[in-house]
């Protein structure tokens, strides 16, 4: 943020009333989180590039207003006996935001690129389910291969490696959305540059002002343009959720996507109007380097979440913008009931005792503490929390230093292995097999390299399972593998609270995250 713009805002802040933006001049302005790094979808990792990469582009399926899946670029779909083959029948008439017709061939190249090592995609884990996907990604067949073909310019066939009922789900997700071949062809990698990049979603890119904002404009060849209310949205970034808020309160944006904590007292009273307070399929968790000597012992890392006082964390450090979680999955999944920690009914003094006992028994102690760096985000909720994990762990005389960075830096380290024990996060959708994803061996997004082939087994055989019922309850056997080893250590589950201008209609934030643009009115 300049210091130009910084300026701007302490002139019109406001306490004591809001003048809220956007009305005024058609634009809704969010704050987004940390600054994007890449807006090519198959290389994206981050929820803010998610955020504005669901406006520019749209799979086979998406989601409505309230996130439910329904048809997208493809009107309909059917499903072979066997389970395994897939046929998306496309819209007529869909094009890309140049005026180019968008083909069946289109979504082929955006999964090869998915696929191909080449690409280097950071989530790479959905192109599992189809048939070579693995094969693929870990560079023992070509990307020709993978099981998704185009026989006409209006059918993409999906075949997969095993049966799976969510495939609707996966197909809205942003890494399987198409790539335009006409633009591809021309400028390969750089596709994506604003100076290039065409869209088949609600939005196309207008601009890219790095640690400024990002701004797209309603796409005019959208298939539904015409339930697209507003034209011009700007999405600027927001690491510091402090400022967001003054913004907010001084009428520069009209949504905040993480209410300070400290915030959420104050917001209950002054503007309630704009609080929203939602329960989410965000899981907040400790990740271990498993690839490093200290934490390959199931006793240290039990010893580490024994310490981790949740409740303290979730009511008193999130004021409820969070639950304790004593496992994997968030219970905002309805219907699924889960594994936990096997110690969720132990008292504070008896798990502490136990954490000393194995400690002890590694060889820790006053003269030999255990050793390492904590990583962590330097979000304005980050810091406390990490900052209080630190003083739980040096209360068992566990010798810890924490090191801070900006969100991009700090997930970049984590997927190079450059950590010890990390702050992280990970947001899924509506079903337990994404979180299932950070843990499974050989997997894209498996940063502490945890390996147990029991799990990968449970996990595999819950994947497969097409009654709902039976799958989660697979589910809840490949998770409580997971917490009895410890994988990870589970913090909270993310009540997300969030403002959104009185102004703005039909934009909020569901179990699976927020709403698209496409969404948003401003109530004329």
């Amino acid at each position: 943020m300049t210091s130009r713009i910084f300026g701007l805002i302490l002139a019109a802040f406001a306490w004591g009333s809001l003048a809220y933006a956007g009305a005024a001049d058609g634009v809704f302005n969010r704050a987004n989180g940390n600054e994007p790094d890449t807006l090519d979808p198959q290389k994206y990792e981050l929820i803010s590039e998610n955020n504005i990469l669901r406006d520019l582009f749209e799979g086979l399926t998406t989601q409505d207003e309230n996130n439910h899946v329904v048809p997208g670029q493809a009107e309909s779909w059917t499903i072979s006996n066997d389970g395994l083959v897939w046929t998306f029948k496309l819209r007529e008439g869909l094009k890309w935001s140049d005026g180019a017709p968008l083909s069946a061939e289109d979504f082929v190249l955006g999964a090869r690129r998915l696929a191909d090592p080449k690409t280097a995609a950071k989530i790479p884990d959905g192109v599992f389910k189809l048939a070579n996907g693995r094969d693929i990604v870990e560079g023992r067949k070509p990307p020709e291969e993978l099981g998704i073909a185009a026989p006409d310019a209006r059918t993409v066939v999906v075949t997969l490696a095993v049966r799976s009922p969510i495939i609707p789900i996966t197909m809205w997700q942003t890494t399987f959305v198409p790539v335009p071949h006409h633009i591809y062809a021309q400028f390969g990698e750089d596709w994506v540059k604003p100076e290039h990049i065409v869209t088949n979603g609600a939005y196309t890119l207008v601009s890219w002002d790095p640690s400024d904002h990002v701004t797209v404009r309603k796409n005019p060849y959208f298939r539904a343009a015409d339930t697209v209310a507003i034209e011009t949205v700007n999405f600027y970034p927001s690491d510091d959720n402090e400022m967001a808020l003054k913004r907010f309160r001084a009428g520069e944006i009209d949504f905040v996507p993480q209410l300070p904590p400290s915030k959420i007292d104050w917001a209950k009273a002054t503007v309630p109007e704009a609080l929203q307070m939602t329960p989410v399929m965000q899981f907040r968790y400790l990740a271990m380097n498993q690839a490093r000597d200290a934490f390959k012992d199931k006793r240290v890392r039990r010893a580490l979440a024994l310490l981790v006082d949740r409740e303290t964390i979730a009511n008193s450090l999130m004021h409820g913008a969070a639950l304790p979680a004593y496992g994997i999955v968030p219970r905002a999944l309805e219907n699924y009931a889960g594994a936990e920690l096997d110690f969720k009914a132990m008292a504070k003094p008896q798990r502490i005792a136990e954490a000393k006992r194995l400690l002890a028994e590694m060889g820790y102690g006053p003269s030999s503490p255990l050793s390492f760096e904590f990583r962590t985000m330097s979000d304005a909720w980050a810091k406390p929390v990490a900052t209080a994990i630190l003083a739980m762990w040096k209360s068992a005389g566990i010798n810890v230093t924490l090191k801070s960075a900006e969100g991009r830096s700090h997930f970049a380290a984590l997927t190079a292995g450059d950590y010890d024990v990390a702050l992280s996060g990970w947001q899924g959708t509506d079903d337990p097999e994404e979180f299932m994803w950070l843990f499974q061996a050989g997997g894209g997004i498996n940063d502490s390299k945890y390996a147990n082939p029991a799990f990968d087994d449970a996990r595999r055989d819950a994947e497969q399972t097409m009654d709902m019922a039976a799958r989660y309850a697979r589910y809840a056997d490949a998770e409580k593998i997971l917490l009895d080893d410890v994988a990870t250590i589970p913090v909270f589950w993310t009540v997300i609270p969030v403002l959104v201008s009185p102004e703005v209609h039909g934009f909020k934030a569901t179990p699976t995250g927020l709403t698209r643009s496409r969404y948003a009115t401003f109530g004329r």
